[in-house]
Formats: C-alpha cells, sequence, structure tokens
C-alpha cells in the first residue's frame, strides 16, 4: 500500500464497464445532485480541482452508488457519471467499485456512514464555507488534525456517530477539511433537506 506524508493513499480498484443502475435510483441522484450543482455545493474549483459528492445505498451489504472520481465539472450527470462501491475495506483505504468512471476518492467517508448506520440509506459531502465556518465545533466536527480521504477520517467519523444525539442530527462539520459537511439521513430529501435548513 502506498503511502503519502503519512497517509494511506486511496486505492481504487476499478471494473470499468456499464452497471444497469436501477433508474429510479439514477434519477433521485440526478435531482438532488443538479439542485446541489445549480448552488454550488457541489462542483469544481477554477484549478480544476472537484468537490462534493452524493450516494445512495444499494443494499443491506453496504453497497452504494456514488458520484464518480472527477465529475464535478458537469452541470447534469447521467448513469455514466455513477460508481457503484461493490465492497470496502477502512483500514488499508480500498474500494472495488465497478461503472464507467472510478467511486470518488471520498467514498470512504460514505462507506464508514453507510456502515455504522444500517437505517441510512443516502450521504452527500458538500462544500460551503459560509456554512462551515458558522456550525464548525457547534454541530458535531471531527478532529481537525484528522486529514479528509484518509482511514483516520473513517474512524473520526464512526466515532462521531457513536456519540448519543449525534445520528440523530444528520450532520457533521468535517473540522480538518475546510468547507466540508457530511449530510445523511433514510432518504437523499432527508440528507438534502438538511441543508436546506442550515441558516
Amino acid at each position: 500500500m502506498l503511502q503519502e506524508e503519512g497517509y494511506i493513499k486511496f486505492n481504487c480498484h476499478w471494473n470499468q464497464q456499464t452497471v444497469n443502475f436501477p433508474p429510479k435510483a439514477i434519477e433521485e441522484l440526478n435531482r438532488w445532485r443538479t439542485k446541489l450543482y445549480m448552488q454550488q455545493l457541489i462542483g469544481v474549483y477554477p484549478d480544476g480541482i472537484g468537490f462534493g459528492n452524493i450516494s445512495i445505498r444499494l443494499n443491506k451489504e453496504n453497497q452504494f452508488i456514488v458520484t464518480g472520481s472527477a465529475t464535478g465539472q458537469f452541470p447534469e450527470t447521467g448513469p455514466e457519471h455513477y460508481a457503484r462501491v461493490d465492497s470496502f475495506k477502512i483500514q488499508t483505504n480500498e474500494v472495488w467499485c465497478t461503472g464507467q468512471v472510478k467511486a470518488s476518492s471520498e467514498s470512504l467517508s460514505h462507506a464508514i456512514v453507510y456502515q455504522t448506520l444500517p437505517d441510512v440509506n443516502a450521504v452527500v459531502h458538500i462544500h460551503d464555507l459560509k456554512q462551515w465556518e458558522k456550525w464548525k465545533n457547534v454541530l458535531p466536527t471531527t478532529d481537525e488534525a484528522i486529514a479528509y480521504g484518509t482511514p483516520e477520517m473513517a474512524v473520526e467519523i464512526a466515532r462521531l456517530l457513536s456519540i448519543p444525539g449525534n445520528r440523530e442530527k444528520g450532520i457533521l462539520i468535517m473540522g480538518g477539511h475546510r468547507e466540508g459537511i457530511l449530510t445523511f439521513g433514510k432518504s437523499l430529501d432527508e440528507a438534502c433537506g438538511i441543508l436546506l435548513t442550515l441558516e
């Protein structure tokens, strides 16, 4: 496993092929992903780096559909912009996925929520500096010393979700990931609705 600056690098085992995603799932993902893109909560920075992603659970084996890597620049998305995460290993920062694109390198943060909370069916990760600054250390917030996209972050998310009352809020502020906010719920309507209630 490759390491960089002390962190285990994300390792994606990609099965590049077309997936017959459930049409309703893609329709729901596209509807909310477009709304979040229009509000600039998912997108791409001027330097070409994409931000934000959205996912829904497929089954009780913790498989899920997530926006693919490098899809932040697209105003609208189709099935070709999503990947199915088939399995994952938190400790080694590994994901096995299938689709026309690779799963987002931030997939493990989605994965740990699905693994920890069996009743959660949707996870959303957006960037919003104003809300991040306002709610950091007010709402449940990950340790600032822990970098995003690492096994340590997944463990930290699981720790926060184990604290009574936190999971009911449906939102985590990424302390060490400037602008990053994670929401989750029983549906995408619920997970995205939490973002809309922030003021």
